[in-house]
């Protein structure tokens, strides 16, 4: 017989976390179902980026207050615990395949000097705040499943009754916080109205002994293997387990091996160790429309387009589990009960920006030619202000390039075809040229 809840949640990631935290706290009878056996364990591949602290994201001004050991989100109007590691990064480089050119958001070396009032941004143990979380929302009561795969969803009159690893559980409401990859997401039906644009597979691998320029930074690079159809593209992040650690992410492992090994970068790479390597497959989709259906409320990344938001997801987390709390109270067990959190959603994602500026950074790196990128970063003298907003980047580019464009169409005319390519009606083109060569 199944146990009824008020709440069942399902996913233990920052967002299915925070909701259970926040539903606990709030004296409401709460199930946390999570796959894996370890909800703190950390078995895909992550940045552990903060996102953002350079400016309002999400309709957010986030920051990290690192004396007081708390994630603030005062326009929400919380905090998260978090006394973990955390490790600074002060600029976002861009560099072309010569390993030398490079195009700059933030100047590092200014930066640096102020710590952390001078960061772009830092990195944490996504496990570490995962770990206080779900110990916070089992401290509040909430009955805590691991090793349990949900693989059904029922919505009966009065309730919802969802199934996995043999067990059933039975609630008013549910969470679907189980990321890009949904199982909540495809048993409801949100994925029938949504645009799928491609696999999006990658390996990141924790090394150590690098020597990299300005260490303390995002690095973005760019090379062409010879006869391949598009170029490696690659990212350099601090890692925040070990002060000599780096996450470096890739699609496949023999571009991991062109990079360190053959490419102008490789130099960088001599005295390299590799300390773990975790690999992942996300599915590109545009964000669902509404993030409710028949009870059922999408948080974080289950209802976005895309990974690297586990501070969105926080925030979605406590707002959905609040707007659940209301409508039980006001006895509104139904999409009326809880649209304040449907138009909070919509407000602070979808209507705060179009995912599809985020994805203009993979026209951006794959566009140019090895000469043209080498050509396009080196008009760049001085670094461009602070800045580590995705959605921003490619339209501050253009902005800033906008008083060469003369001198661009007489140096290398190329460059401004492809420039004006990178708008933001051609981006489901663009994916979809590529489509095959993402899904290989």
């Amino acid at each position: 017989m199944s146990k009824r809840y008020d709440l069942i949640i399902v996913g233990a990631g920052p967002g299915g976390a925070m909701a259970a935290k926040t539903a606990g706290e709030n004296g409401l009878k709460t199930a946390l179902l999570e796959r894996k056996k370890d909800p703190a364990k950390i078995t895909r591949g992550c940045a552990m980026m903060f996102a953002i602290e350079s400016g309002y994201y999400f309709a957010e001004r986030m920051y990290y207050n690192r004396k007081n050991g708390k994630m603030i989100f005062p326009v929400n109007g919380f905090s998260v615990d978090y006394d973990g590691p955390a490790r600074n990064f002060y600029a976002w480089h861009f560099y072309a395949p010569d390993g030398k050119t490079r195009m700059a958001f933030g100047d590092y070396e200014e930066s640096i000097k102020q710590g952390d009032q001078g960061r772009l941004s830092f990195v944490y143990d996504k496990g570490k705040l995962i770990e206080g979380l779900v110990d916070d929302a089992v401290g509040t009561g909430v009955d805590l499943f691991t090793g349990l795969n949900v693989d059904g969803i029922e919505k009966r009159a009065d309730s919802l009754v969802v199934t996995g690893g043999g067990e059933t559980f039975e609630g008013t409401f549910v969470i679907g916080a189980d990321g890009i990859n949904s199982r909540v997401a495809e048993l409801m039906g949100f994925n029938k109205e949504r645009t799928y644009y491609c696999p999006a597979p990658g390996i990141t691998y924790y090394v150590t002994g690098l020597t990299i320029p300005q260490s303390e930074s995002i690095i973005l690079g760019n090379c062409f293997q010879p006869n391949a159809p598009v170029p490696i593209l690659f990212w350099v992040i601090p890692s925040p387990y070990e002060d000599d650690e780096y996450w470096f992410n890739v699609s496949k492992e023999e571009d991991f091996a062109y990079v360190t090994k053959e490419s102008n970068f490789a130099h960088w790479f001599a005295g390299a160790k590799v300390n773990r390597a975790i690999s992942y497959v996300g599915n590109l989709r545009s964000p669902v429309s509404e993030p409710y259906r028949d009870n059922v409320l999408l948080v974080g990344d289950s209802a976005w387009f895309g990974e690297a938001e586990i501070t969105g997801a926080m925030m979605c987390g406590w707002k959905a589990a609040h707007a659940i709390t209301v409508a039980l109270k006001d006895n509104k067990p139904d999409r009326e009960g809880v649209l304040d959190y449907i138009s909070w959603w919509k407000k602070s994602y979808p209507e705060f920006d179009d995912y599809r500026n985020f994805l203009m950074i993979v026209p951006f790196g794959l566009l140019f030619s090895e000469e043209e990128l080498t050509y396009l970063f080196g008009l760049f003298e001085k670094p461009l202000p602070p800045n580590h907003n995705p959605f921003l980047v490619v339209r501050l580019v253009k902005k800033a390039l906008e008083p060469m464009m003369p001198r661009i169409e007489k140096e290398m005319p190329s460059v401004v075809e492809k420039l004006q390519m990178l708008e933001i009606d051609k981006v489901d083109e663009f994916l979809g040229n590529f489509k095959t060569f993402f899904e290989s």
